[in-house]
């Protein structure tokens, strides 16, 4: 993606973070930065979002949706920079601003074959079936990720009886569109209930025969479990925390305790489903450890987001991923840091092995995600439309909003 190019930093385990990270849960005004440098990379960061516009036209919305997973790796972000712009300064024209570029992207809806509404487009490459080049599909990544920035407007909206009166009737339509774009995957069927090991959704139909209906990885579950919680809590509903509960306790049992520490891999098989139809003998998708470092922080991060709910995983949890972070993933070096993946093996090139979410939990990680170094490359990148925008974006908000709300170790979003 050419807007990431010559960025620094840690930008997979920034962008990851938003993907799963803290939902917000009401209107608290401007968030303090008495700090010069950082003054200067939000002021930076408040002028991406308005210059950001131009990636939310129509034509751009449209270009994104066909090819509809594009939405949520640039097109969703770009929205989110409004919602969050709005977080740290409490100034509402960024709600505004979302709405705008929210309805853009929905006016590029489609109804599909069975009735239900998505946004319709070709796979990724890597996912296309070689028998149908050019069928059709909607994203059930997409579609999550989009419910949880619609949900996460409408409880910041709702907080607010001044926000409420402004936009209270489109919250309450995003929400409704929420329920929609994640309830027409249980209609369809994608959603399998495991017993009491838990539950797992599977991929959209339409996809090579490999990748078509085969049980998502550990980091895709991790992005539907937010978007669940924020559903959860501006709708009431307790099936989409309920799902968010059983998709948790899945990667829990998927999880191996060494020493004190969790591994485990990047994708587990969960039921006939996931058997290779061209090989009975062989499963869809290979079995190993984490090989990327933004699937490894979003996997922990999905375990911290629910811990911070008071479910599922529990502070003896939290202190084991921790250990992993420390003692397996990372030489403890702030200045000069190596990585390696949960089994020990040295990373790739250009992989950072750091879940920036357990900041809250270890002093020195705290300073990993925040220290000199890290400042000095998000200043010297304020400037860059892709770091100074989606990334310093997930960089502030940690830093202001989910750090200080997490730091107490005990679940704050209860």
């Amino acid at each position: 993606m050419d807007c990431i190019k010559g960025g620094t930093g840690m930008l997979t385990a920034c962008l990851t973070f938003w993907l799963v990270g803290c939902t917000p849960s009401a209107s608290r005004g401007a968030v303090v930065v008495e700090d010069e440098t950082d003054k200067a990379i939000l002021e930076a960061y408040l002028k991406h979002v308005e210059s950001s516009a131009r990636y939310c036209t129509l034509e751009q919305m449209q270009k994104f949706a066909s090819q509809p997973e594009d939405i949520t790796w640039q097109g969703s972000l770009y929205i989110r920079m409004a919602l969050v712009a709005h977080e740290l300064t409490g100034d509402g024209k960024y709600l505004g601003m979302f709405v705008e570029r929210m309805d853009t992207l929905c006016a590029c809806l489609t109804t599909g074959p069975d009735g239900l509404r998505g946004w319709f487009g070709l796979p990724l490459e890597l996912f296309r079936d070689p028998a149908q080049p050019d069928r059709k599909v909607d994203c059930q990544l997409t579609d999550f990720v989009v419910a949880g920035l619609m949900a996460d407007f409408a409880r910041a909206v709702r907080a607010d009886d001044t926000l409420r009166e402004a936009h209270g009737s489109k919250a309450d339509e995003y929400v409704a569109l929420a329920q929609e774009l994640v309830d027409k995957w249980d209609a369809r069927g994608n959603y399998k209930d495991l017993g009491e090991t838990g539950a797992v959704y599977i991929t959209e139909a339409g996809l090579k025969p490999t990748k078509g209906h085969l049980t998502q990885p550990n980091n895709k579950h991790a992005k539907y479990i937010r978007a669940l919680l924020s559903l959860h809590a501006a709708t009431g509903k307790d099936e989409y925390a309920a799902k968010a509960i059983r998709l948790g306790t899945r990667f829990k049992r998927t999880l191996s305790l060494i020493d004190d520490r969790y591994a485990w891999n990047y994708w587990n098989p969960a039921g006939a489903w996931d058997i290779n139809p061209e090989d009975p003998a062989q499963w869809k998708h290979w079995i190993g450890a984490e090989h990327r470092s933004g699937y490894y922080s979003l996997s922990v991060s999905g375990a911290i987001l629910l811990f911070e709910h008071g479910l599922v995983f529990d502070r003896a949890d939290i202190d084991r991923f921790v250990r992993t972070q420390t003692q397996v993933c990372w030489n403890g070096d702030a200045q000069n840091p190596s990585w390696f993946r949960t089994d020990g093996k040295p990373a790739d090139p250009g992989h950072e092995y750091v879940c920036l979410l357990l900041a809250p939990f270890d002093p020195r990680l705290h300073d990993l995600a925040f220290g000199a170094r890290a400042q000095a490359a998000r200043l010297a990148a304020k400037d860059h439309p892709w770091q100074g925008g989606p990334v310093a974006m997930e960089w502030l908000e940690l830093k202001y909003v989910t750090c200080p709300r997490w730091q107490s170790g005990e679940p704050s979003e209860t």
